[in-house]
């Protein structure tokens, strides 16, 4: 068998050990055990199991990401097709850390592996968003401007927030319960203020 077939195999006996298991309780034996291999053989094409999660969650993005894409591009205008997109985004990750079973300090640990998935996915993420920009513009519903840099400085915004769950360590060092709820509304908060700055505003002469 191929190489790259009998790592797909390993990605996806790796995705449904951690569905089951979460990521802390899910081993190498597991992951191996499910496809009739040995934990040594798995070395030959991953490093660790962060790698192999890596690689899950890098799959699992893509597929979302290109799913999510669809639903902004139907929701009406740049500002909506925006936060439909940013919001669903956040909420993923909520899923990702709620089906894995990650915990704060493992999110601290292994957030290498999401930085390494953000930089994957980025590129295709600020084009996505800078199209919408840019047709938000031929519209003339904001201002026009650099559609790119736009879209990258957007997400840079919320990936700050979403970032400031995994090193603020709560109260006096301890455990922190994330309260998504009120991070999400940051994130709206944030991009509509972004948003509302770029809006169009009506012509020189005319009140809005």
């Amino acid at each position: 068998m191929a190489a790259i077939d009998k790592r797909q195999q390993i990605i996806d006996a790796a995705s449904a050990c951690l569905a089951r298991y979460g990521y802390d309780k899910t081993t190498l034996d597991d992951i191996a055990g499910r496809i009739g291999l040995n934990k040594t053989s798995l070395y030959y094409y991953y490093r660790n199991k962060e790698s192999i999660f890596s690689d899950v969650i890098v799959q699992e993005a893509k597929l979302f990401l290109e799913a999510l894409q669809h639903k902004a591009i139907k929701t009406r205008g740049c500002k909506n097709q925006i936060l439909t997109y940013l919001t669903e985004r956040f909420r993923y990750y909520q899923h990702v850390v709620n089906l894995h079973h990650l915990s704060m300090e493992t999110l601290r640990n292994i957030h290498p592996v999401f930085k390494a998935v953000y930089q994957t996915v980025l590129d295709r993420e600020i084009d996505f968003i800078g199209k919408l920009l840019q047709a938000g513009m031929d519209r003339g519903e904001i201002k026009p401007g650099p559609a790119s840099r736009l879209g990258r400085i957007i997400l840079t915004v919320t990936d700050a927030i979403k970032l400031d769950l995994c090193e603020d360590p709560g109260p006096g060092g301890g455990p922190q319960r994330i309260d998504y709820a009120d991070v999400e509304k940051d994130v709206v908060y944030a991009v509509t203020l972004i948003l509302d700055g770029l809006k169009k505003g009506p012509p020189k002469g005319k009140k809005a």
